[in-house]
Formats: structure tokens, sequence, C-alpha cells
């Protein structure tokens, strides 16, 4: 019962992730709408409003990927899946998260972790002028992604763990 619980806090979490990232996606949109028209009706540009544009598009990915992973829709060999018996899919569905996703994940924090320090480090800003600062705080969505990433790999186990034990 508390797997079970726990698994779904996990998913709640995950799907408040996924809202965040829809939001992301409209303000990204108002964002490239705004830059074209001011450049194209008012001849003004601003490098730091473009730079913003990436800098939400990658809030979008890292927050996107773990909510799709979440539904279900992220890549998986589905051709052979599919054809799998119910108990291959159960094993499948345990030892995936358990063996692959969350020590991708973990190891992607460490790798990404160091990029971070040493951009807050040397408080690294856009070499471009007109810029934003601050970029460690984009950078700083890598790990914060692959720590996503890593909870929802626990939340699939916890399910198929439920599950497994349901059925016995």
């Amino acid at each position: 019962m508390f797997l079970s619980s726990l698994s779904k806090r996990l998913d709640a979490f995950i799907e408040c992730i996924g809202h965040l990232s829809s939001w992301l996606i409209f303000m990204l949109v108002l964002l490239v709408a705004g830059n074209v028209l001011a450049r194209y009706f008012f001849s003004a540009s601003s490098v730091g409003m473009q730079e913003l544009e990436w800098h939400l598009l990658a809030a979008i990915a890292m927050f996107g990927s773990v909510y799709t992973l979440q539904q279900g829709e992220h890549v998986r060999v589905d051709l052979f899946y599919h054809r799998y018996s119910q108990r291959t899919k159960r094993w499948m569905d345990l030892v995936i998260p358990l063996f692959i996703i969350i020590p991708f994940s973990v190891f992607m924090i460490y790798l990404t972790s160091d990029f971070v320090f040493r951009s807050y480090d040397i408080m690294e800003v856009s070499p471009d002028p007109g810029g934003l600062p601050y970029r460690y705080l984009v950078k700083s969505l890598l790990p914060i992604g692959f720590v996503l990433i890593a909870i929802q790999g626990l939340a699939l186990f916890l399910k198929a763990l439920t599950n497994t034990k349901q059925e016995h």
C-alpha cells in the first residue's frame, strides 16, 4: 500500500512538471511571436530575448521528456515489446527502470553537475553583447531534468512492483 501511494504521489508531481512544460510552450510561442513582430514591424531586436527562447526550449525539453516518459509516449522498441508475453512485459517494466533509467539518470546528474558548478564558479554569462547573464541557471536544467527522470524511473519501478505483487 505504501509503495503504491508513493508511486501515485511521484506521478502526481511529474504530472505537475508536465503542466509546467505546457505553460512554458505557451510562453515560448508568445516570446517568438513578440520577437518576430518587434523585428519586422519595429526593426528592433534583442539578443537577450532570442537567447531566452533557447533557454525556454531547454526547459521544455528537460521537463517535457520526463512527462513523456510518464505518459508512455517515449521512444521504446514497441516493435518487440507488444509481442512479448504479459510476464515478460512485467519483468521488463521492473528491470528497465531499475537497471537502465535510474542508473543512467544518476550518471548524467554526476556528469552535468560539474558542468553547472564550473559555470557558477566563473559566473558565466552569454558571450554575445546584450546576452543573458547567469548562464549556470539554464545549464542547471540538465541535472534537474535527470533528477526528474530518475524520480519518474522510481515511480515506474514502484508501479511495476506493486502490480506484480497484486497479481500474486
